[in-house]
């Protein structure tokens, strides 16, 4: 090999030895800021390229090749314009103190170089770095380098015998440092992003040796134990940083771990500092290997879990309470989902159905519940048993309430609340009481009813149920075509039977009016009325006059018949007279009103005929008004 190939070879690798350390600083940058690592690559590749001038190739006096290019062009490619004329000023101030008619050729070069890779720099545009960009880089450089040889002004033998070469050797150098500089870029990108990973992770993370020392530590744990850096925890010990007794705990777990192989997994374990105040923390560590396999220390990650560990008690105790709560309270309560199985139940929920409380158990469809309840007959009144069941099934997914009752008597209210999720949720509550207290009211609400409606004295309707009844039997007959009459009867001489013999005496006389008026009446739909004071009526729906005459005819004969004495009356007993309105079938307008009014005139005439007499309505001049004293 000729001494020019010596030095080329010799240049190639100074260049490659530049690449490889500056690939082998780039760790120690790592904590720099951005400029700060672009000037320290622009300096390193400054040196490397004066290093390769100085074993420049002299291929005629003060003509001199190199691979100065290739590392200003590297330079500018992945550190910008600041390393670019950083290496490139570096690279001309040595050129130009070295002179020689090739000095314009080679500052030409040099800033041809500085300006490529600025150029692939700003076309990247903070871009990763690819193998195509690095080889275009590798390309462009050659080719300066060959149009820098034949530019000068040597020999054409010269310029092909080198020229090639010198520019392959350029491709090769250049490519090279790329790869060098990319791969190293890549590498220390990764640790940073691990350290940061690590020293900023909220958990705790650390590295252990074979003798539990701390080898590393994030700031999370360097800031819990009180340390202001993580470089201070360094070769300590959890003896110096707890109670003897917990470190001798953790110390035996550690070499347990590194002797057997086995990991720590999420072990959870409760601590109280000097003020009191509990925390938990979650624990998990993992043996380190080498390449043969041997243990070589722990990785552990610790977790602050006390949030989490109030949060579960907090929803513990809730948890306590409500199923205490549903436990106890007196309604039953179930859960169906969307399927129509049971999910859940309290006792009470299954004691309200003695006879199905066996089929009410969880897992259990809604449907064959129903289909025991029909099989046992533990509910009543069920109608069709298939269309019960359907309708029940499709009534939980509306809310509704129903009231139901069972076999041995009990009444239950069932309440269904359908979840947005499609399950249903069922209440049930024990309404017997309820219903009892119901019916009583009822039964006694009828019977103060009967009572504002029935005079006490003689046990007839009395006035108010009269004129509430007389209006509607008007309005009916009417409404059907059907005869409608009214009797009104009046005691004779009533007053003056009151002075004679007393009061007590009186309230007897009209006492046995009453049972004769009632005992006169043929019908259910009849009604005996105590109209007031010594008057009484009879509202006969259904009944002509004849039927009307022969009822206040049958009055007024078992009354004298009782013979009641009365020493004032005309006819020595006591008496009654009575009138007679009817309304035919045929009648088209009617009035409560004109049916009492013309009953009334038709007794006034029963009166003024001499009294102890039965007369019905006429609608004739001869009729008279008069009204006679009682």
């Amino acid at each position: 090999m000729t001494p020019i190939w010596h030095a080329l070879a010799t240049n190639l690798a100074v260049a490659a030895l530049f690449f490889a350390l500056w690939a082998l600083a780039q760790p120690l940058l790592e904590d720099q800021r951005r400029p700060a690592r672009h000037l320290a690559l622009g300096v390193s590749m400054g040196i490397g390229a004066v290093t390769s001038m100085l074993l420049s190739v002299e291929l005629q006096p003060g003509m001199f090749v190199d691979l100065r290019s290739s590392m200003i062009a590297v330079a500018g490619f992945f550190g910008g314009p600041v390393a670019a004329l950083v290496a490139g000023a570096m690279a001309a101030l040595y050129r130009v103190s070295v002179g020689g008619p090739g000095a314009v050729a080679g500052l030409t070069v040099i800033g041809l170089a500085a300006l490529i890779g600025i150029a692939g720099s700003l076309l990247r545009r903070g871009k990763p770095v690819t193998a195509g960009g690095i080889l275009a880089l590798g390309a462009a450089v050659s080719i300066i380098n060959f149009v820098a040889i034949s530019s000068l002004p040597i020999a054409a033998e010269v310029v092909s015998r080198f020229g090639i070469s010198l520019s392959l050797l350029a491709f090769v150098a250049t490519v090279v440092a790329g790869l060098f500089i990319h791969v190293g870029s890549r590498l220390a990108r990764d640790r940073v992003l691990l350290r940061a990973a690590l020293t900023q992770a909220p958990d705790f993370h650390y590295l252990k040796d074979p003798a539990s020392r701390f080898t590393a530590v994030n700031q999370s744990v360097t800031t819990f134990n009180g340390y202001a850096r993580p470089a201070d925890m360094i070769g300590k010990t959890d003896f110096d940083l707890t109670d003897a007794e917990r470190a001798e705990r953790l110390y035996a777990k550690e070499q347990e771990i590194m002797r057997t192989g086995r990991p720590q997994l999420d072990l959870e374990e409760r601590l109280v500092d000097d003020e009191g105040t509990e925390q938990w923390f979650s624990t998990s560590k993992v043996p380190l290997r080498d390449a043969d396999g041997e243990i070589i220390g722990l990785a552990g990650v610790t977790r602050d879990i006390t949030a989490r560990r109030r949060l579960e008690a907090e929803l513990t105790d809730s948890r306590n309470l409500l199923s205490y709560a549903v436990s106890e309270m007196s309604d039953g309560l179930a859960m169906f989902d969307r399927a129509g199985h049971l999910v859940y139940c309290n006792d009470r929920y299954r004691s309200m159905f003695p006879l199905t409380s066996e089929e009410r158990r969880l897992g259990s469809n809604i449907r064959d519940i129903l289909k025991a309840v029909v099989e046992k007959g533990e509910q009543l009144n069920l109608g069709d048993p298939d269309k019960w069941i359907n309708d029940v099934i499709t009534s939980m997914q509306v809310n509704g309430e129903e009231q139901v009752s069972l076999l041995d008597g009990r009444w239950l209210q069932v309440r269904t609340r359908p979840t947005l999720d499609g399950a249903s949720l069922v209440v049930v509550s024990d309404v017997t009481s309820m219903k009892k207290a119901e019916a009583e009211l009822m039964t006694l609400t009828g019977q103060l009813q009967v009572l504002a409606s029935t005079d006490a004295l003689t046990g007839l309707m009395n006035r108010r149920a009269f004129d509430a009844a007389i209006g509607e039997e008007v309005e009916r007959s009417e409404r059907n075509r059907r005869p409608l009459s009214l009797v009104l009867c009046d005691v004779d001489r009533f007053k003056t039977y009151n002075d004679d013999y007393g009061h007590q005496a009186g309230d007897e006389c009209l006492r046995a009016v009453a049972r004769c008026l009632k005992g006169a009446l043929l019908r259910h739909d009849d009604m005996a009325v105590r109209y007031g004071g010594e008057e009484f009526a009879a509202l006969l729906p259904n009944t002509d006059e004849d039927s009307a005459n022969i009822i206040a005819e049958r009055v007024r004969s078992s009354l004298f018949d009782l013979g009641l004495q009365h020493t004032r009356s005309e006819h020595g007993v006591v008496t009654v007279s009575a009138g007679i309105s009817t309304y035919p079938g045929r009648a088209r307008r009617r009035s409560a009103e004109q049916l009492v009014a013309r009953a009334d005139v038709a007794l006034y005439d029963a009166k003024a005929a001499g009294r102890n007499r039965v007369t019905g309505w006429r609608p004739t001049p001869e009729a008279r008004r008069a009204r006679l004293s009682g």
